[in-house]
């Protein structure tokens, strides 16, 4: 087997039998998107974003630019406070929602807001009520929290969370598009590999790279024109 690829044969090939690459990427498409519509549960995400500084004064005329480089590099400890069985414990006991802290904090994840002395917490759930009521429990457990354990410190709720009203996922379309790639790919492979086995003759090219002994001649091919006048006489 002849394993070069002639590409100008490899894409005369595709452009043949382009219709079974689209119907590859249709039939793929489809499948990925009833799937994901029928099979894959939404999910909703609610965030709430917090001020944090380690100065304790609440006069924002006393923060230098010290305070907020500390703060700055202060965000991931507070992070890591809000995911503390601590905080969850007192943000479940809020809700009311039978949940173990272990869950909850899968829910969760929490943010830098860019190059600031911010943060944000989303909670994902596939519940869009149950998201914006956690994350609300969290702004409201954490800043006393976070003030009881860094000594020194204060967080400040910059914006609450609203109840989502669109699902943050499953993204059908692009779930679609992805399944409809999948398939097209998949349908050009195995053309690929379908041209790269076939060792069958298909013209005088094909057997002088197989047999180093000269052509003498060919039998031309003849036209569907040819045949029919052939037959008329």
């Amino acid at each position: 087997m002849d394993e070069s690829i002639d590409l100008k044969e490899f894409f005369r090939l595709l452009f043949r039998k382009i219709w079974i690459i689209i119907l590859c990427a249709a039939i793929l498409g489809a499948s990925v998107y009833v799937y994901t519509l029928n099979f894959v549960t939404p999910q909703y995400q609610a965030s709430v974003s917090m001020y944090v500084n380690n100065n304790s004064e609440k006069d924002n005329s006393h923060i230098s630019s010290a305070d907020l480089a500390v703060a700055l590099r202060l965000v991931e400890t507070y992070v890591n406070i809000i995911q503390s069985d601590a905080v969850l414990d007192k943000v479940i006991d809020q809700t009311g929602l039978l949940l173990s802290a272990s869950k909850v904090r899968g829910m969760i994840s929490a943010e830098a807001i860019g190059e600031t002395e911010m943060f944000r917490v989303t909670v994902t759930t596939p519940n869009a009520q149950m998201s914006a009521d956690l994350a609300n429990a969290i702004a409201k457990v954490a800043p006393s929290e976070i003030a009881a354990i860094i000594e020194g410190s204060f967080a400040k709720v910059v914006d609450y969370a609203k109840v989502p009203k669109t699902q943050s996922s499953p993204n059908y379309t692009l779930s679609a598009i992805l399944g409809a790639a999948v398939g097209a790919v998949l349908a050009v492979f195995v053309l690929l590999v379908q041209m790269m086995t076939d060792t069958r003759v298909k013209g005088e090219e094909d057997l002088v790279n197989i047999c180093p002994v000269p052509v003498l001649g060919a039998i031309p091919r003849l036209s569907t024109e040819v045949k029919s006048a052939g037959k008329k006489k």
